[in-house]
Order: C-alpha cells, then structure tokens, then sequence
C-alpha cells in the first residue's frame, strides 16, 4: 500500500545550483538607516545595560520596521534563507553591534534561551580547547545537516576562521522530494520519527530520553515541517538498547544527510564579517565544515547567535518538541553549561 505525502509549495523547494553566489539571496542594510541609528545605539552601549534586557521601547526600532517586516515575511513564508548584509563591525564596537543586532532581531521575533545557560544571545565560539565535551556549536569540529528548536535562527559574523568554517544550507523541503520520488519507503520513516537523547539540557525531573517518537517530517494546517540532530537520535539508540535502529532506520537518516549534503542540493558559502543568515528553522537545514582559528584571542572566529520565536509561531505537532516543557528554546539551568558527556561515531 502506497503512502500519500503532503503537497509541499515549490518555492521552499529550491536547491544550493539556483543561486550563483551570496548575492542570489542577499538583503543590503541600508546604510543611511544605520547611521541614522547610530547616535541611540552608541548612547545606549555607553549605559552598559544588559543587551538582552533591552526592549522594543529601548531600542531604535521604527525605521528598520519596513525592510524588516519583508525579510520577515520571506523568511517565515518565502524562500526561508537570506544573508543580511552591511553590519558596521569596523566602524562600532563590539558592543554597538550587539544592541543593533538585537534590535533587529525583535523585529524578526522573540530572542529564546539557546541552552542550559540561558543565553538568548549566543556567542559561537570554539571552548574546545578548555572543555573537550563542549556542544557542538561550542568547538571546532564539523556540523552535519540539522535543524535548531526556534521558528527563525540568526547567525551574525563578526570575525571568520582562519580556514574553513564553510556554511552549509539546504531545503528540507527539496530533500523530502527526492525521497519521495526514489525511496518513498524511507520517507515513511522519517515521518514516524525517532527518540532523541535530551544531553542533560531537560528540566529536572524529566527522563533523559523523549518518551516520544520525534517526527524528522511532520505536517500540521498544511505546513511541512522538517526537525532532526542525528547525533541526539544515534545517542539515544547507542545507549538505550530497546531503542535501537534497524537498517532501514540507518539507511534513511544516511540517505537524508547525504541529499542535504549533495552539490546540487546544498548551498555553500563563508559569512564574511558584517553578514548575517536567517533562515526558516523548520524548512532549512545548517551544518557546517571543521575549521581552523587563529592563535590570537582577538582574532578567533566568533559569530552571534540569535533563535527567535516566531509570532504567530508556525503551526507544528506538540511531537515536535524535545525537551517536555514546550518550545521553542532550550530550558535555562542555573549553574550549567551545555556539554556531550559522550559521543557516538556516525559513518
């Protein structure tokens, strides 16, 4: 018997071959805009208020509320990618970029907690060095396709690598065609979902296995949502034996890294200082390559990180959810930080 999968719309199908360069998906910031902002960004990082204290109200929001709204509007119903280009890191300080980073992202949603440690404003950078179990987004390592627990994720650059650190992004939508097509068989599985290891981040009280079946593909008021970390999902099988994966199960979830990874399919580029992705969390999908940093402390790679609730928030299945107490983000723990207390080889 023949599944019947959701009609998926063909402008969230696009593939990494349909753009030439960064240009192809790039939104400019108008600079007079930012000058324009300039003097009330530069008056509020002279109070050393906490950033993510600041509010609509605090900050100079009304004249990005236009561009913004359009980025928006792509973001959550269009494409579901763009780079946001034209953050003045040579000219503001560190800090002045944080509140105009901010600020924009208010526009675009709700700044959630990114991890145990409660910081809705993240800063990637590699602590392997310091702690050899950091999470992934933490050290230096390679990033397979995945997928974050926030409607819209942000990455800004302020400083690359010394090499490598190559973005990767691709249509989780234009994936789920392709299997569809080849092996529908496959697909199937991914509907039906796999549980996830929680890595210590659920609230206390909570087991540290979904007691749920998390769905790769699920379908909610005819939006085809897209949730997967294959590392959580190997973890989980690796230590709980009843949960173990057949071969069907491995041949998917393989099958599924491999189209988000295939040429065609995936789009690659390096954020240059200044730029900025957005991008639709429940339709794209993130990795990255390894890389390698500089010795100097001030001139290590560092990105800021935002994950943004949306609102309204996109409709999903509650099965969606990972950590027990509703999404998006990841429940604050006080006094922890977010670490792998083992690991899994995935071939």
């Amino acid at each position: 018997m023949s599944v019947t999968f959701p009609t998926i719309p063909l402008h969230t199908q696009w593939r990494g071959s349909d753009f030439a360069s960064k240009d192809d998906v790039a939104v400019d910031l108008d600079q007079d805009l930012i000058q324009a902002a300039a003097p009330e960004v530069r008056a509020l990082a002279a109070t050393r208020r906490t950033v993510t204290d600041l509010t609509a109200q605090d900050l100079p929001l009304a004249m990005f509320a236009e561009p913004m709204a359009k980025l928006r509007t792509d973001i959550l119903y269009g494409r579901g990618i763009a780079i946001l280009r034209g953050f003045p890191v040579e000219t503001f300080t560190q800090a002045e970029i944080e509140i105009l980073y901010w600020a924009l992202g208010l526009h675009l949603g709700q700044p959630v907690s990114q991890s145990v440690m409660g910081d809705r404003l993240g800063h990637v950078i590699d602590v392997s060095g310091r702690d050899k179990n950091a999470r992934a987004y933490r050290n230096s390592n390679e990033l397979t396709p995945h997928t974050d627990p926030a409607d819209i994720l942000a990455f800004l650059c302020l400083k690359p690598a010394k090499s490598g650190g190559i973005s990767h992004f691709s249509s989780s939508h234009t994936v789920h065609e392709e299997m569809r097509k080849v092996r529908p068989d496959l697909l199937e599985r991914l509907y039906k979902g796999y549980r996830w290891h929680r890595f210590g981040e659920q609230p206390d009280g909570f087991d540290p296995i979904t007691p749920h079946r998390v769905p790769v593909y699920s379908e909610c008021d005819g939006h085809i949502s897209c949730r997967i970390v294959r590392q959580y999902i190997e973890i989980a099988a690796d230590e709980y034996p009843e949960l173990t994966l057949d071969d069907a199960d491995r041949e998917a979830l393989l099958m599924f890294e491999e189209l988000a990874a295939r040429d065609d399919i995936c789009f690659k580029f390096t954020l240059d200082d200044g730029e900025a992705i957005i991008a639709n969390n429940y339709t794209v999908l993130h990795a990255r390559t390894a890389f390698e940093d500089f010795e100097e402390p001030d001139m290590k790679r560092h990105l800021l990180r935002l994950w943004l609730a949306a609102d309204p928030p996109r409709p999903t299945v509650p099965e969606v959810y990972i950590y027990g107490v509703g999404e998006p983000g990841i429940p604050p723990k006080p006094g922890s930080v977010p670490f792998y207390e083992n690991a899994v080889e995935i071939n």
